[in-house]
């Protein structure tokens, strides 16, 4: 398979790399770590980064392609394989796609390539190692990225996600001089407002019989403290974590743009993974997520974690 990636590299002038919408740092991270790389590997081709953006691009801006250019390019999606988390105007336009995804979600789009490796942290994790067994340099902006990716997915190795790959794969990217404090620093400080937010969130907590935690994001909670879709769906389910008493966590946060509510599943040692897909998501066994029209339809998903939470 390597061979053949690499020739397809080789081979095409134009290279565009999408990766899911809403992105997570490992999205980020996998999608600018191959974007660098190749760029220096290749400074005469056309390389794109394309997709929409929010607080956690800590790298630049996207970039904008014509559907004429990628039906002329290799397309390169990362970090899914899932339609529904998915811009359509991202990958349907193509000469070749290649899927690149850590998740157990089974694809549902068309592909020309999908390399697929459940056993990786980070999908980050996988294209370090794809990178490597092309014999690729890493160079320190990309190695900079794909060690952001691996943190963001990893909760800076706290996860049972981490294994003596991830490790190893990580002390490459230091190998190449980037700076982890100034990382850290970059992703987890935090003014005294979010601090703030952070306690008006938590107090707000509910907790049920089966000590499942959760919170209803609603749409008059955000506008009121002017909040980011993001930080509080993705920023804020962590609140809930590292509880004794709290096996399952859940935050539900409604998203004006797409009139959805973003649903964050997360267990300790529970595999909360076949929610999430029954109500058409997926992700990690533990870390995962889906979108629901209806506050409805997060009561359902609350009674099955706590179902699921009776489960010995």
């Amino acid at each position: 398979m390597e061979r053949e990636i690499y020739n397809l590299i080789k081979d095409f002038d134009s290279i565009v790399i999408a990766r899911h919408k809403n992105p997570d740092l490992d999205a980020y991270g996998s999608q600018f770590g191959l974007y660098y790389a190749l760029k220096a590997r290749f400074p005469e081709k056309k390389i794109y980064a394309i997709g929409d953006t929010n607080s956690l691009n800590f790298f630049q801006e996207m970039d904008k392609v014509d559907d004429d250019i990628k039906k002329e390019s290799l397309v390169f999606v990362l970090d899914t394989v899932a339609k529904q988390m998915l811009n359509e105007e991202d990958y349907i336009h193509n000469k070749k796609i290649v899927f690149i995804d850590h998740h157990r979600n089974m694809i549902d789009v068309d592909s020309d390539y999908y390399i697929r490796d459940t056993e990786s942290s980070s999908t980050a994790e996988m294209v370090t190692n794809l990178l490597i067994q092309l014999g690729f340099e890493i160079t320190k902006d990309s190695a900079r990225a794909l060690y952001m990716g691996i943190i963001g997915d990893t909760g800076r190795f706290m996860y049972n996600s981490t294994t003596a790959n991830t490790l190893r794969t990580a002390a490459v990217l230091l190998d190449k001089g980037i700076n982890i404090q100034e990382i850290h620093d970059l992703i987890y400080l935090e003014s005294i407002e979010n601090k703030q937010i952070k306690n008006i969130f938590f107090n707000s907590v509910k907790i049920t019989k089966e000590n499942v935690a959760y919170r209803k994001n609603k749409k008059e909670f955000i506008e009121k403290y002017n909040l980011d879709t993001n930080f509080v769906s993705r920023g804020l389910v962590g609140q809930m974590s590292g509880i004794k008493e709290i096996p399952i966590w859940a935050n539900f946060t409604y998203d004006s743009a797409s009139e959805r509510i973003f649903c964050e599943l997360r267990s300790r040692n529970k595999p909360v993974l076949d929610i999430a897909k029954k109500y058409g998501g997926g992700g990690h066994l533990y870390a995962c997520g889906c979108s629901v029209e209806t506050w409805e339809e997060v009561d359902k998903i609350i009674k099955d974690l706590n179902k699921l939470a009776k489960e010995r």
